[in-house]
């Protein structure tokens, strides 16, 4: 059976502050690095076989604090942040996430990376290393949108239904397949 276990990265001062990041390279807070330390014997006792992490630091940071002696770790583009467009940088509160994780709207306003993009590069990224990695146990390190639509795929839901669950940061979740 394939196994993937799905973590979104430790805290940043950015997510502290409710400042949206998106593509922006942040570091973990102490905090976020705390999480981490507790997070890891979990991830460590479940046995993970390879690492897939988007290449931002709070993702790479994340994904070293839990198997980086354990498991081959690999970036991967795909697995990025979303781009928030003219949100970046700006309080979360400011940002209408009913309106851009609507999945048919598909929103580009403000130059904000459209859901359904999202969608299209996480299925080829999990179509990928699914197959490559058949009967393994797979650990992928992203961020909330890209939980969220890994989530979503790999449990089949509706895209017509409401997309968004809350994300909080060190999120883990545990996936079977076949």
């Amino acid at each position: 059976m394939t196994t993937v276990y799905l973590v979104r990265h430790a805290e940043t001062e950015l997510n502290e502050s409710g400042i949206i990041q998106g593509t922006s390279n942040s570091h973990l807070s102490m905090k976020g690095v705390n999480k981490v330390k507790k997070l890891r014997q979990t991830i460590i006792d479940l046995g993970v076989d390879i690492c897939y992490t988007s290449p931002l630091f709070r993702t790479l940071e994340t994904a070293f604090g839990l198997v980086g002696d354990k498991a081959l770790i690999i970036n991967d583009n795909r697995l990025i942040d979303r781009n928030m467009g003219n949100f970046e940088g700006k309080e979360r509160k400011n940002f209408d996430i009913k309106k851009y994780w609507n999945y048919n709207l598909n929103s580009t306003d403000e130059k904000v990376e459209g859901v359904q993009e999202i969608f299209k590069r996480s299925q080829e990224f999990l179509d990928e290393i699914i197959n490559k990695n058949k009967d393994k146990r797979i650990l992928i390190v992203t961020h909330n949108a890209n939980v969220r639509v890994i989530h979503h795929i790999l449990r089949k839901t509706d895209l017509n239904s409401n997309l968004v669950f809350e994300v909080p940061n060190c999120y883990f979740e545990k996936i079977d397949l076949d």
